[in-house]
């Protein structure tokens, strides 16, 4: 796994317990020479965790540009394995 979205496996969603990468969270992830953008995706429209998932980035990735996108919209199928797992799905 790339290092930046190991980095990004240490945020915690906190209304699931699952790291947003494998929640499916993260939908982008670009390095272009020392500039990173990230595109993450919500579990809902609404989410109220927005601003914290964000700032939790930025926080580990100084400098990132942090977007929180409108679609796709999140889907259990973006889970990874493991997350199903956790959530007693598999």
């Amino acid at each position: 796994m790339p290092p930046i979205l190991e980095t990004l496996k240490q945020i915690i969603d906190p209304d699931v317990g699952i790291n947003i990468v494998d929640l499916g969270l993260v939908e982008s992830v670009r390095d272009d020479g020392g500039t990173v953008s990230i595109a993450l995706i919500m579990t809902t429209p609404a989410c109220p965790q927005s601003g914290y998932l964000r700032d939790e980035a930025k926080r580990l990735i100084p400098g990132a540009h942090v977007h929180i996108l409108e679609s796709p919209l999140w889907e259990p199928a973006r889970m990874s394995p493991a997350a199903k797992e956790q959530l007693g799905w598999s």
